[in-house]
């Protein structure tokens, strides 16, 4: 499947103009979370399509877009960025509107009960968060703002990588 836009990079340079006109400085962590919760979210509404091609990896200190970190690694670079679509900018004034405002640590709390991010962190340092872990950790349940209305929140608690809840088990005790 082809992405909805041609780079993450414009994503980022979005967000990161997004961020000043709102009169904040988007700083690089809460870059990475909320590029992150974008692809999630994308794919999760849009059956498994990414918004960007990008890869997240799944690190100590949350998931990390690494060409995007090593670009933004002195601050934005100047560049010009296209702009998005009117159904892709919808999508991402969607996502600032649910999480533009919240800080950096607070993205990560979300993002660490997403079962998709805790997944890869399992199978090691900087394993990649794929695109079919995201789809099935945000699809159906947790999707911001898109044509024709916006879907509900995430319910707390662990997800498993095909989307549905995790639930502990006992031994010696039947479900």
């Amino acid at each position: 499947m082809v992405p909805a836009v041609r780079s993450t990079m414009d994503v980022a340079l979005w967000l990161m103009a997004r961020s000043d006109s709102a009169g904040e400085r988007l700083q690089p962590q809460k870059l990475q979370r909320l590029l992150y919760l974008a692809q999630a979210h994308y794919a999760g509404a849009h059956e498994g399509t990414k918004l960007m091609p990008a890869t997240f990896l799944a690190t100590e200190l949350g998931p990390l877009e690494p060409n995007i970190y090593f670009l933004f690694a002195q601050g934005a670079p100047k560049m010009v960025y296209a702009d998005p679509s009117p159904m892709v900018e919808e999508f991402l004034l969607g996502l600032w509107d649910r999480y533009g405002s919240r800080p950096a640590e607070d993205l990560l709390t979300t993002i660490a009960s997403d079962g998709s991010y805790a997944l890869a962190l399992k199978s090691g340092k900087n394993s990649e968060v794929t695109v079919e872990m995201l789809s099935a950790g945000y699809g159906g349940r947790a999707a911001v703002r898109v044509k024709g209305g916006i879907k509900s929140a995430p319910e707390p608690g662990v997800w498993t990588a095909d989307g549905k809840r995790a639930t502990k088990w006992i031994p010696g005790r039947s479900r």
